[in-house]
């Protein structure tokens, strides 16, 4: 039997003026799913969770919950609970009444909410800051908190706006681990949005990609690495970003030959199968896909040499982020250590070939 998605979003548009925030967005979200809207700012990950929680109203379009058409309800008819990243504690509450007071509104037993609060603060690690105010919490503990007041309810679903965007770095780290092992233990349902692509990928079972206010692309964490959609969406999960540049294809259909900044690209006869049968693409290869070629190092098999000369140079302690130009063509890669070339040094690397990505040069679509 097929049953209804938990929450199903209909061609739901909004827009500000002249700004079109939501351009027709459909999206299903199944029960205990942790999906993940990843976007820039501005692409419209809060407008999409204040249209389901009932926060906007949609120009166009209809929000389901467990089938039921809820576009025209009330906030508070909808059972959802929200996260934003003001958190919005109160500060004349202790810890324990912070999180007990969605229990208190519905008038909750003091006995289950007692229960409840002492639960929920143990999955948390806070059972020692329950009797402290908020003014006394650092940034981990004034999320934990938020979190056990969103969790302290068994609503339909979690909206989760950045939750993580102000705390330092290794507590994102810290606090997303707890996020992933909560939901999965508790079998919530969480929509979480965040500009971080590591986080979504470290979080997601599905990701939805929002570029301007569009759907730009919806996979799987690992297939959004491994197969982006569009060349914006390849750029923009990675950490250096993809590299993307003008490429030429010439020769037969069944012997191509592919040439980027001048230099010919020798290819195996598997990733002649890939090439698209066009003249004109642009390649996306990730710089993890870049080795240097050091002294008398030989190309592998698959791989193929490709020579520049140094354009940029990016000290990170334990490696270096290098720029080198091809023909007018920038290529950036890392190498483990510290490297001290000066620009215009010439340089060779080897380009795996199996891992190049073939984009349409005016729409941006994988080819």
């Amino acid at each position: 039997m097929v049953t209804d998605p938990l929450l199903e979003i209909r061609s739901i548009s909004k827009a500000f003026g002249n700004l079109q925030a939501l351009d027709s967005i459909d999206l299903k979200v199944d029960k205990g799913s942790l999906i993940v809207l990843l976007g820039p700012a501005g692409a419209g990950k809060t407008t999409l969770l204040r249209c389901i929680a009932g926060l906007e109203n949609p120009d166009a379009g209809d929000v389901l919950i467990n089938g039921d058409e809820v576009t025209k309800w009330q906030p508070n008819q909808r059972d959802i609970a929200m996260i934003f990243d003001n958190l919005a504690l109160y500060p004349n509450k202790n810890g324990y009444e912070n999180i007990a007071s969605p229990l208190r509104i519905a008038k909750a037993p003091k006995d289950q909410i007692k229960s409840k609060v002492d639960e929920v603060a143990g999955l948390l690690k806070i059972e020692h800051i329950l009797d402290r105010l908020p003014g006394t919490f650092s940034g981990g503990e004034k999320q934990r908190v938020a979190l056990g007041r969103a969790m302290v309810r068994e609503p339909h679903f979690y909206l989760l706006d950045e939750p993580l965007s102000s705390l330092d770095f290794m507590l994102r780290i810290d606090l997303r681990t707890e996020l992933k092992r909560l939901q999965k233990e508790l079998g919530r349902t969480f929509i979480f949005a965040t500009p971080d692509y590591t986080e979504a990928l470290a979080l997601a079972d599905q990701v939805v990609v929002l570029m301007d206010g569009k759907v730009a692309q919806m996979a799987p964490a690992q297939e959004l690495y491994d197969k982006p959609a569009t060349k914006e969406v390849a750029r923009f999960v990675g950490n250096p970003a993809m590299n993307v540049v003008a490429a030429q294809i010439s020769g037969e259909s069944g012997d191509p030959k592919l040439i980027i900044g001048g230099s010919s690209i020798d290819l195996t006869d598997s990733d002649k199968t890939k090439v698209p049968s066009t003249k004109d693409v642009e390649i996306g290869l990730r710089p993890t896909a870049i080795t240097l070629l050091e002294g008398d190092d030989s190309v592998a098999a698959g791989y193929a040499k490709v020579s520049g000369v140094v354009n940029d140079l990016e000290p990170l302690g334990m490696h270096t982020t290098v720029g080198i130009e091809v023909g007018g063509e920038s290529l950036v890669f890392t190498v483990e250590g510290v490297r001290d070339y000066q620009d215009g040094t010439p340089i060779s690397v080897a380009i795996d070939t199996s891992a190049l990505h073939y984009f349409d040069p005016t729409s941006g679509i994988r080819l």
